[in-house]
């Protein structure tokens, strides 16, 4: 087993990585099941799945992580609604990190294009680093 990221590990202005996701059939099925089908295909439904990308972006790429960190705030800005059937781009970058309070904070920049590089998502997402 590859060990966790740990709070030394990070380094403002460094990218941690990226992945690829599809906005697929199986992704807006397990969407709908959650949230039922009265937005299903709309806008609202696609901004929803956006953020879903990002969290899960941000999983697939920071990995492993520690057990007892804290998702402590989270910031998004939605650009455009992803399409379906469309790859959605997502890197991860370290965008600061501070000990405040005996707590290990970390900022991490996530951003998410679509096809052609069209912006779809920006989120900063703020995590209470564990180890």
């Amino acid at each position: 087993m590859t060990q966790p990221i740990l709070w030394n590990d990070f380094r403002p202005g460094a990218s941690l990585g990226e992945i690829t996701q599809p906005f697929d059939d199986s992704l807006a099925s397990a969407w709908r099941g959650i949230f039922g089908t009265g937005d299903a295909g709309t806008p609202a439904e696609g901004a929803g799945i956006a953020i879903a990308m990002m969290m899960r972006g941000y999983l697939g790429v920071v990995t492993p992580r520690p057990p007892g960190n804290v998702h402590a705030r989270q910031r998004f800005m939605l650009e455009a609604v992803p399409r379906q059937g469309e790859a959605i781009r997502t890197v991860v970058a370290c965008l600061s990190k501070e000990m405040k309070r005996e707590r290990r904070y970390v900022d991490l920049d996530v951003r998410g294009t679509g096809e052609g590089g069209r912006s779809i998502y920006k989120g900063i997402l703020t995590l209470v680093w564990a180890a």
